[in-house]
C-alpha cells in the first residue's frame, strides 16, 4: 500500500483516485471539495484499506468492519475483485451499524437507505461501494457529477486528516470523542449539518 505524504495541494488531487467502502470523514471532505468530476478506480486492489473497510463508534469503542473477498481475486485489478458470500457478512455488518447508530438522532432517516445497499447482492466490490457512494452523496444533500475513470492508470492512496473538530456521538457518554470514522458516524449524528461540517474543515 502507498501512503502518500506529498503537500496537500497534491494530496488533494491524489485521494479522488480511488472509490473508498463508504470512507471517512478525511475521504469525504476531500470529495465535497474536489475539483475534478472523476474517480479514478484504474488500480490494484490493497487487501485491508478503505476499499473495503471502514470504521464506525460502537458502546465497545471504535470497530472495523470488513467486506470479505473471494481470495482468488485479491491480486487483481480493483474493479475485478469479487465480494466473498461464503458467510453472512451482510446480517452482521448491518446488524453492527444498526446496534451501533439505532438510538442516534438521525438513524431512521437514512439507516434504511444503506441497509438497501448492503443488503443488496452485489457480485463485485466496486459495484458495492459505487452504489453506498451514490446514496451517500443523496443522504449528504450534495449534488455531484461524479463519473468512474476506468482507463487512466492510478496508485492507491489513503489520506488521514488530524484534529478534526469534534461533534455530538452516541457513546460520547463513555468514550472520548473518536475522529475521522466513517461518513456515517457523522451522517447519523448531525443528518442534514453534515455537508456543513465537511465544508468548515480546513487543512
Amino acid at each position: 500500500m502507498t501512503l502518500m505524504t506529498t503537500p496537500y495541494y497534491f494530496q488533494k488531487q491524489l485521494i479522488m483516485n480511488n472509490l473508498h467502502c463508504i470512507g471517512n470523514i478525511s475521504y469525504w471532505q476531500f470529495i465535497i471539495q474536489m475539483d475534478t468530476n472523476n474517480i479514478y478506480i484504474n488500480h490494484t486492489f490493497q487487501k485491508q484499506t478503505y476499499l473495503s473497510q471502514f470504521e464506525i463508534m460502537t458502546s465497545n469503542g471504535r470497530l472495523k468492519l470488513s467486506i470479505p473477498t473471494q481470495k482468488s481475486t485479491r491480486k487483481r485489478m480493483y474493479n475485478e475483485v469479487l465480494i466473498d458470500y461464503s458467510n453472512n457478512w451482510q446480517i452482521e455488518v448491518w446488524r453492527s451499524i444498526q446496534n451501533a447508530y439505532s438510538k442516534s438522532p438521525f438513524f431512521l432517516h437514512y439507516g434504511y437507505k444503506l441497509e438497501e445497499v448492503i443488503l443488496e447482492k452485489h457480485t463485485k466490490l466496486i459495484d458495492l461501494n459505487w452504489a453506498l457512494f451514490q446514496v451517500l452523496c443523496q443522504c449528504i444533500h450534495k449534488s455531484l457529477n461524479v463519473e468512474l475513470e476506468e482507463d487512466e492508470n492510478v496508485m492507491y492512496n489513503e489520506i488521514e486528516l488530524e484534529n478534526l473538530a469534534a461533534y455530538p456521538q452516541v457513546f460520547d457518554d463513555r468514550w472520548e470523542f473518536e475522529s475521522n470514522l466513517s461518513i456515517i458516524d457523522v451522517l447519523f449524528n448531525l443528518g442534514p449539518e453534515t455537508i456543513d461540517y465537511l465544508l468548515r474543515i480546513r487543512v
